[in-house]
């Protein structure tokens, strides 16, 4: 209870009366970072590998989602599949370049790069940069 009269004053501020902004969802996750602190000297890094593990974890199970498990019986398995939040669409290779190409172009460190390859022929069209650009930028940082 103490910790809401910290955040209490300011919410208010910003916010209008209490009743106005719900933070149990903030001290929610908050409970899940302290459960991650192992060692008090030095909680964030501590927290920050939990948070990995977790995250690889969460990546490693949607990646295994249609491997087959041992020991836990059929009917089980697809109740627990037909569980999972979201479905993986799958997309052909022509999909999966355009979407690596959106990224690319909209990540501002790669600014830059993207410049240097569309100056580097005044010929080259468009279409080919959308098509060259990510197998030119994997090599030009290798020589980086």
């Amino acid at each position: 209870m103490v910790h809401l009269t910290v955040h209490l004053p300011r919410e208010i501020q910003l916010c209008g009366p209490v009743w106005l902004k719900w933070m149990y969802s903030m001290e929610r996750y908050m409970k899940i970072l302290k459960g991650y602190t192992r060692n008090r000297h030095r909680p964030e890094g501590c927290i920050i590998e939990c948070y990995i593990v977790e995250e690889a974890v969460e990546f490693c199970s949607e990646y295994l989602a249609n491997a087959r498990t041992i020991g836990i019986p059929k009917g089980i398995e697809e109740r627990i599949k037909s569980r999972s939040g979201f479905k993986v669409i799958p997309t052909d290779y022509k999909m999966l370049c355009k979407a690596h190409y959106y990224v690319l172009q909209n990540t501002t460190v790669v600014d830059p790069y993207m410049y240097e390859h569309l100056t580097k022929n005044e010929k080259w069209l468009q279409e080919e940069n959308k098509r060259n650009f990510s197998s030119w930028f994997k090599g030009r940082l290798k020589r980086n």
